[in-house]
Formats: structure tokens, C-alpha cells, sequence
């Protein structure tokens, strides 16, 4: 199982971001994709908005979770977002200014699943939702997401 504080490292956790709508941060998001991870910037938007279009992955906690399963990756990537101003990402009138973006190898589905549990479980702790708005560097965050998982999995340190 792939350990959440393995996927965020300080080039991969944006903070203070600027974004205007859901489809702007979802560009912004599907290029950091492309620079990061050498991915198709176009082939990752269509399959974020393409999963989102299914349903919203909205989790409360003023966070959602986009993500979707490419075939040409062998190992999840991930993109923590946090936004300067909160935006409408739904039509109920979610707002969200966290995002954690992610994308798992379309075989596995187990993983993928279970990356998302995580995180579900990880911003439904309030003490960590808070540091999660707090901290103001990457390095920070990175710091909070690690010390969680050594709490939540002390087998998996």
C-alpha cells in the first residue's frame, strides 16, 4: 500500500494558489501534472474532469479530491492544492480551498482506493484540517501529512 506521506514531497504541495473557477484550477493543476511528472497536460484534464463529471469529490472540510486512473503510469501522483480564496465547486454551492489531486495507475484500484481513504480519513481530523489551513510552507504540510501517518499506521513508518 503506498503510504499518503510518500506522495507529497515540497515540489508537489501548492500553497496560496490564485484560482478563479473550478476549470482554471483544474488547468493549473493538469499543467503542474505535466512539469512534475512528464504527463500529458491535456490527457490528465480530460481524465480529472472526466471522473468529476461522475459525481463530486467533494469530502466537506471545504476540501475535494479529483482523481482519476491513467494507463501510462506505473505509480500514483499526487498534487496537494491549497487556494488563496475558496471557489464554488459544485452546483449544492460547495466551496472548497483545499484540493488533493490524484492520479493511480489504471490497474490498480486497490491502491487507488485506499490512497483516497486516507486522505478522506486525514482532512476528517479536525486537529490536521486546521494545520492543513495553517502552515505556510510546503515543507510544513509535507511535515503535517508524515507525523499523521505515524500516528494513524505506527506499523507503516
Amino acid at each position: 500500500m503506498t503510504k499518503l506521506y510518500e506522495l507529497f514531497q515540497s515540489d508537489n504541495i501548492l500553497l496560496g494558489v490564485v484560482a478563479t473557477s473550478k476549470k482554471r484550477i483544474f488547468e493549473q493543476a493538469s499543467q503542474t501534472f505535466a512539469l512534475l511528472y512528464g504527463l500529458d497536460q491535456k490527457t490528465v484534464f480530460n481524465t480529472l474532469i472526466d471522473r468529476e463529471k461522475l459525481g463530486s469529490t467533494y469530502l466537506g472540510h471545504n476540501t475535494c479530491i479529483p482523481h482519476g486512473r491513467l494507463s501510462n503510469i506505473n505509480t500514483p501522483k499526487a498534487l496537494f492544492v491549497r487556494l488563496q480564496d475558496e471557489i464554488k465547486t459544485g452546483g449544492d454551492g460547495e466551496r472548497v480551498n483545499k484540493l488533493f489531486f490524484l492520479l493511480a495507475p489504471e490497474e490498480s484500484a486497490s491502491d487507488h482506493l485506499q490512497i483516497l481513504a486516507q486522505f478522506s480519513h486525514l482532512i476528517s481530523d479536525p486537529v490536521i484540517e486546521k494545520k492543513l489551513n495553517e502552515v505556510t510552507t510546503a515543507e510544513e504540510l509535507s511535515l503535517v501529512i508524515r507525523q499523521w501517518c505515524s500516528l494513524e499506521y505506527p506499523e507503516e513508518k
